[in-house]
This record gives C-alpha cells, sequence and structure tokens, in this order.
C-alpha cells in the first residue's frame, strides 16, 4: 500500500484498483487481439495444408519420400490360325541419365585420384567420368547428338533424364558395355520396357493394325486398336522409399505390385491364305496399272471365319509412318511440286489470310496426312462401294426363292431396255448388239442387264426391299473389327422411295453402296446353303498361360434362302465360269462359280472390276471377293490400259481370281478332278525295245517320238520321273546321243495355245495351259512360269496362263 507524509502525520494512500483492472483488461485485450492476428495466419495455413490441400501437399510428400517406378506389363501375342506369330512384344530399354548420381560419381573418382596422388597409390584404370566424356561417347552409341546429352547432364538435382527410349539390343549392349568398362552404373540405366514387332512385316497389316510408340504403345489401328484392352494387361509399380537426401533405401523399404500380363489373340486368318491375297492383289494392281488400290477377301463360307483379307495400298506396322506404294509417293510428289494449288486445305488457308508459303505447308501437310489415312485403312470393312454385277448373285437367288423365275424361263434381250419413270437413254446391256433368246442361267452367265432388269420387275420392290435387309444390307455385319460403320452400307433410298427406277437400277447392282464385307457375307449365304453368317477374325482369346478364356463359335444370323435354293444357285453360278463372263477365272481340274462385275463410280474413268468366286462349286470351301479399283485408261474415255487389258471384272478380276483360286485349293487339299492332259510322270525307258517303250508311255497317257535306228532306248526326254501333262509326247533316243545344252525360254506372250505349245515344242520344251484354257480361239498367252530368255534343260515344263481376249463390255 502507498503512503505519503502530511504534515507530521503519516497518510496511508489506498491503490487504484479501478485503474489496475483497466490496465489489466486492455492488456489482455491487446493481447488477444495481437495473439489472434499472429495465428491467424498460422491457422489458415494449418487449413489448407490439413484440409483444403491436403491431397495435393500428401502426393507431395509422398513424392518427396517414396520413388513410384512402373513395371510394364507384356502386351499379348496375336498368332494366325495356325499359330503363326503376327505381333508380339519383346524387351527393349530406356537409357536413363542421373546427373545427381554421376555427380557423385565423378566426386568419388575425383577422391581416389587424390588418395592415391598422396599416398602413392594406384590411379583409376578408366577414364575421368566427366559430363563431356559421357556425352560424347553415348551420343555415338546412341546416334544422338552430344549437345543433347550435354543438356541432360546439366540438371544436376535430376535423377531422371530419359535420352532415348526403346532402344534394339545392339545398342543396348554396346550402353552395358560402356558403363561396365566405365564404373558408370550408379548414373546411367537401362530401363526395361517393351516394343511391339511385327514378324511378317506387313501381311494383314490392316486387320492386324499398329500400336503407336508415342502414346504409350496403345493401339492405333486395326485389332490393336479394337482389342486393347484385352491385349495391353495390367501395368505394375515398384514404389521404393528414399531417405532425406533423395537416396532409394532399396529391398527394406520397396513395395512391389506384379504387372497382368495381356492376353492373346488366335485369329482365323491363315498366313499362307493371306500371303496369296496380297500376292494375287498387287501382281494384278501392276498388271492392270490399278491407280487406287484395291481388296480381296476370303471366307469360310460355312462359317463366316475370314481366312485372307488384303487390301492395297499397304504398309509396314513396324515403322507405319513410312510410305511405299508409288501411287501414293507420286501423289506427294505432285502436290510438293505445284498440283498443291487444288487441295482444299491450301485454298480454306488463303480464305482465312494465311501466306501462299503457310497455305502450301497446310496442303502438304493435310496430303501426307490423308496418304498415311488411306494406307492404314481397311477399306474392305470401312468404305463402301457400288458393287456392279456381283450384286446378281443375291438378285437371283431372291427369284428362286420366291418362285418368280426358273431355270426354264427364257429372256430377250436387244441390247437395251427401256424402263418406266427412267429420263434418261435406254439402259444398256453390256453387249450393245443384245443377247438375243436365253434361258435363265445364259443370262446370268452373259451377265445381262435386261434380263436381271426383268428379274427384278419380277420380284417387285417389297420384297426386292426385303431381301435387302434379310441379306444384311441395311445393317453392320457385326465383325470383331475396327471401323465398320455403324449403319452398314449407304442405301441410298428409304423402303417408301424406293422406285420402280430403283428396282430396275439395284437388280444389276448400280446406284447404291455396300461394304466389300457386308457383300461378301451375303454371297456366302447365297452359296453354303442359304445361311447368313456373321463374320469374324478373332477365334480365341487366351491368356498367358495358354487357358483358353474366350473361344468364337460361329453364328447365324438368320436363313434366307432354302438349301434346295442355294443348290440351284451354285449351278447356275458355275456356268458363269464355265463358258460365261467369268471364265477367265477357271481353273483345270476344280470347279469354279463366281460372278464377275464392273463398278460404276462418279468420276470419270474410273472403274472397279471385281470377281466374286466360289469353290468348289457343288462343296464351297472358300469364298472370295477380288476387287481393283480404277485401272488407268491408255486415253481418256478409252477402254483399255496402255498394256491392251479392256477393263472389266472378266477381263482382270476373274483372271486374278482364278489364280488365287487355285493356289487356296491345292493349300486346302482339294483334290483336282481328273482330266486327259492332266500332268503324269515319264516312266524309265532305258534299255526297253521301240514296242515296250511305246506301250509304257501309251499306259501313261503320253505319245512317242523317235530318234535314231537302234535296237533299245539309250536316252529319253523328258528324264524318268518328270511330270509332264497328259498327251505329250516323249522323245526317245535309240542309239543316238542324248543333247545335253540347254534351251533358252521363248517369249509367249500374246501367243494362241497352238503357237506356244508349237514354239516350245521346237525346243524340246512342254507346254502346261492354265486358266481359260477350253473357250475358242480367241484365248491368249499372258503369263508364264519361267521367264523369257532363261536358260534350261530340255524336257523342261513351262506353264502358261491363257485368257480370252475376247473384249467384254462394261457392267460385267
Amino acid at each position: 500500500m502507498a503512503q505519503r507524509k502530511r504534515g507530521n502525520r503519516i497518510v496511508r494512500q489506498r491503490p487504484d484498483r479501478r485503474a489496475n483492472r483497466t490496465i489489466l483488461i486492455r492488456s489482455l485485450f491487446l493481447m488477444a487481439i495481437f495473439g489472434l492476428l499472429a495465428f491467424i495466419p498460422l491457422f489458415v495455413k494449418l487449413w489448407q495444408i490439413q484440409i483444403s490441400q491436403h491431397d495435393y501437399y500428401q502426393d507431395l510428400a509422398v513424392k518427396q519420400q517414396t520413388r513410384d517406378s512402373t513395371v510394364t506389363a507384356n502386351r499379348g501375342t496375336i498368332y494366325d490360325s495356325k499359330g503363326e506369330v503376327l505381333a508380339m512384344s519383346a524387351t527393349v530399354y530406356d537409357v536413363q541419365l542421373s546427373p545427381r548420381d554421376l555427380q557423385e560419381t565423378l566426386e568419388t573418382y575425383q577422391e581416389k585420384v587424390e588418395k592415391a596422388q598422396e599416398d602413392g597409390g594406384k590411379l583409376p584404370d578408366y577414364p575421368e567420368p566427366t559430363d563431356q566424356f559421357i556425352a560424347e561417347n553415348l551420343a555415338a552409341i546412341l546416334d544422338l547428338e552430344v549437345d543433347d546429352v550435354l543438356d541432360h547432364l546439366q540438371n544436376k538435382n535430376s535423377q531422371y533424364e530419359i535420352i532415348k527410349k526403346k532402344i534394339e539390343p545392339e545398342e543396348s549392349e554396346a550402353v552395358q558395355e560402356f558403363i561396365t568398362e566405365n564404373h558408370l552404373s550408379h548414373g546411367i540405366y537401362l530401363m526395361p520396357t517393351s516394343k511391339r514387332y511385327y514378324p511378317k512385316g506387313s501381311l494383314a497389316a490392316q486387320v492386324v493394325g499398329w500400336v503407336n510408340p508415342n502414346l504409350d504403345n496403345q493401339g492405333a489401328y486395326g485389332l490393336e486398336a479394337q482389342f486393347e484392352s484385352i491385349l495391353s494387361g495390367q501395368t505394375g509399380r515398384v514404389v521404393t522409399a528414399k531417405d532425406g537426401v533423395g537416396t532409394e533405401l532399396l529391398y527394406r523399404f520397396e513395395d512391389y505390385y506384379d504387372a497382368t500380363d495381356g492376353s492373346n489373340l488366335t485369329l482365323t486368318i491363315d498366313s499362307t491364305i493371306q500371303s496369296y491375297c496380297e500376292s494375287i492383289l498387287q501382281e494384278g494392281v501392276e498388271q492392270f496399272e490399278v491407280q487406287n488400290g484395291g481388296f480381296c477377301i476370303a471366307m469360310d463360307p460355312n462359317t463366316g471365319a475370314i481366312l485372307g483379307w488384303a487390301n492395297s495400298p499397304s504398309f509396314d506396322p513396324n515403322d507405319p509412318w513410312d510410305v511405299s506404294d508409288p501411287v501414293l509417293l507420286q501423289y506427294l510428289e505432285d502436290i510438293k511440286s505445284g498440283e498443291y494449288t487444288k487441295e482444299e486445305a491450301y485454298q480454306k488457308a488463303l480464305a482465312e489470310g494465311a501466306s501462299t508459303e503457310e497455305a502450301y505447308e497446310d496442303a502438304v501437310s493435310a496430303a501426307e496426312t490423308e496418304v498415311l489415312t488411306t494406307q492404314w485403312t481397311n477399306r474392305a470393312v470401312r468404305l463402301s462401294y457400288e458393287p456392279g454385277s456381283t450384286f446378281k448373285c443375291m438378285v437371283l437367288a431372291a427369284a428362286l426363292e420366291e418362285g418368280v423365275v426358273s431355270e426354264s424361263d427364257h429372256f430377250y434381250c436387244s441390247g437395251s431396255v427401256a424402263v418406266e419413270g427412267w429420263n434418261g437413254p435406254p439402259i444398256r446391256c453390256s453387249d450393245r448388239d443384245g443377247h438375243g433368246d436365253q434361258d435363265l442361267a445364259k443370262a446370268v452367265a452373259n451377265s445381262c442387264n435386261p434380263a436381271f432388269i426383268a428379274i427384278g420387275q419380277k420380284l417387285g420392290a417389297e420384297k426386292f426391299y426385303d431381301y435387302l435387309e434379310d441379306f444384311g444390307f441395311l445393317e453392320p455385319t457385326n465383325i470383331d473389327m475396327q471401323g465398320e460403320p455403324t449403319g452398314g452400307g449407304q442405301i441410298i433410298w428409304s423402303r417408301e422411295s424406293f422406285t420402280n427406277v430403283n428396282l430396275a437400277t439395284a437388280s444389276f447392282g448400280q446406284r447404291f453402296q455396300v461394304t466389300p464385307l457386308q457383300l461378301i457375307t451375303a454371297a456366302s449365304s447365297v452359296v453354303n446353303g442359304g445361311h447368313l453368317m456373321q463374320p469374324y477374325v478373332v477365334s480365341q482369346i487366351t491368356d498367358a498361360d495358354g487357358n483358353v478364356l474366350q473361344h468364337t463359335e460361329p453364328t447365324e444370323v438368320r436363313q434366307v434362302i432354302s438349301e434346295q435354293t442355294s443348290e440351284r444357285c451354285r449351278a447356275i453360278l458355275e456356268k458363269v465360269v464355265d463358258g460365261g463372263t467369268g471364265k477367265n477365272a477357271a481353273v483345270e481340274g476344280y470347279r469354279i462359280g463366281g460372278k464377275t462385275g464392273s463398278s460404276e463410280t462418279t468420276e470419270d474413268d474410273r472403274t472397279i472390276v471385281s470377281f466374286l468366286g466360289f469353290a468348289p462349286a457343288d462343296d464351297p470351301q472358300v469364298v472370295i471377293l477380288l476387287a481393283y479399283d480404277n485401272p488407268k485408261p491408255a486415253y481418256p474415255g478409252g477402254n483399255t490400259t496402255a498394256g491392251g487389258w479392256y477393263i472389266s471384272g472378266g477381263n482382270m478380276a476373274a483372271i486374278k481370281a482364278g489364280e488365287l483360286l487355285e493356289k487356296i485349293l491345292d493349300y486346302l487339299g482339294v483334290e483336282k478332278s481328273y482330266s486327259a492332259t492332266a500332268d503324269v510322270l515319264v516312266p524309265n525307258l532305258t534299255g526297253l525295245n521301240l514296242a515296250d517303250a511305246t506301250s509304257a508311255l501309251k499306259k501313261n497317257n503320253l505319245s512317242i517320238r523317235v530318234v535314231g535306228d537302234g535296237d533299245t532306248v539309250t536316252g529319253q526326254i523328258p528324264a524318268n520321273g518328270a511330270s509332264i501333262p497328259g498327251g505329250s509326247e516323249v522323245v526317245v533316243y535309240m542309239g543316238a546321243e542324248v543333247p545335253t545344252d540347254q534351251v533358252t525360254v521363248p517369249n509367249l506372250d500374246g501367243l494362241s495355245m497352238d503357237q506356244a505349245k508349237e514354239k516350245l515344242s521346237a525346243l524340246g520344251l512342254y507346254l502346261k495351259a492354265t486358266g481359260a484354257t477350253e473357250y475358242g480361239a480367241n484365248l491368249v498367252a499372258y503369263d508364264q512360269s519361267i521367264a523369257a530368255g532363261t536358260s534350261v534343260d530340255r524336257g523342261t515344263t513351262i506353264e502358261v496362263r491363257f485368257t480370252d481376249s475376247t473384249a467384254s463390255g462394261a457392267g460385267l
């Protein structure tokens, strides 16, 4: 208590409690205010860290404390029907640098050098691992720029610098050798990953597709894309803890999550049949000067399984960005050298204010994209076209099934027909002079348009449209492939607008579009007993251990026609090849049926020539659809190529289709029927007298020509065991010397069969005629098994293919 003196008296002063209390309250208040002001930011920050940005900081902490590496799953393998590998993955490596670790390696090296100098020890026996040394050597091994590698090495705090991805074994071995020799295992790492390989190159490229290495090996086209989730598997992880300075705490603090390998696909595609389809397609493209490529499908008509599926132009999925097709390359060259002004991209860029240089770059870029898309596209499933006369198979089947026509019906063709409601000139037949009177089989064999217009009218618009639906032309086939239009083909009229004119043109396959896949699927039902089968490419899916996860069973969509109608169709369509417009598809010893087609397009001078064939005709095992898009006329408006080939399905596609069917049937082991000219083996005649030699040859359907006048045979041409056509003449030498010199094979192109046989016989060579060998005096040779100018032994058999040179009209 305070005191003060007043006079001689001490006065005790009481403290001012109220003032003290006020000061205390003010102090506490100020402390509270300043305390709150100080803690509010801390509280806000804590709220951010713990609540609002919890996930971010948790992720950041995990990254600081752990290293999370992916473990790539092995992508599934794609096999053909016989187990041949079409697509596979193999281990390759990414080259990873850790500049931080390499700096430690350099410092360790320098410490060793200093210690050796101080105590007289041994210096390291390998070069100093400087950035320059490392960059120069890695650049040389990996074909990189030194400066680019140095740029990566400058990131001294980084532990993850990828300088090259997916290097091949040769490079990875060289890198590993460099690491080992220079003690760089702490800083240069080969990280295992996988790369997709296609061992058979371009075989079935558009079917199999390819994976894009720039998009983490995801399927880009074809089955690779369609079955991405099944093929890719599940990526695994390795999570490793790190200490405060970022060093990995291996093994003890490591979690491993296994990758799940992708499943495998086994296809219905047979590599051998596929190679036949591709080679025949490409041969025709070159032979007939085809400008827009083509397609070829081979199908088992009884199951819907695709046996072969070729497209032109094609590509190698090992390098899908490489363009090798000469037509596409020429197109690119034309764009780059002056045709770019016609490109839509060029005109659009100019309209948007771009400079001519920028517009040029846009035009070239658009052309390059177009070219790549063209070679990647499976046109037989994605694109549609007017089927032309190949569609007449379905019209025939529908009319027979409905009973509106029969084999005894006759149709008169004057060369053209007027159709009610058609505003143009009369619709012409392929034979401008007309086929005259013909029964149903002959009308089909002649591919007579007026006859099929009459058949369509007998069927009627309603029924005709019903069969368009029943044969599957108004819906997708639902094949297990990428790219099929959801609406199927592009029928240009609805049922309500299907007029009499539409009926007339549709009866011979024009003015509407279907996909090639729809067409061959429908045609298969015509010849397989009437069953519309769903086409498919993948026969089964298996896991990495070979266990079957999914198996595809043939699926019947519906019964379109009866077995009896199908049998009648087969017999009629066989006559198309046996003397009709498809006679160039004939193969001796095999019964083949089919239909030719020459499809019109909206472009001038562009025709799609095709052949739809099946064999054996009495029990079809294979159906093919072969088409060439736009054989180049020798001049505008011309109907032949510069090489003299008449532009029609019968004169182009049928020829190559016959070759293809023969290859496939031989491969499938289908037995040929006997003929008088079938190949026979030459018996051993040495030591026989003339009478016995003559008898032995006669038994083998061979004749004899004698040289010399000895008592016994001392030699023969051909030699014992040679295979030559039945009916051929064997030269026997009776005491005379057998010639041993070789002869030069002559050029037989354009010769008739008799001329070719005579020319070969004069040289001691034998003719084996194939192709359209039974159809009159208009046959000419167009191909021979041994090239002209080749030296061969006497007695050699030369296989020569003949075609009917009679010009067939368009529309066949």
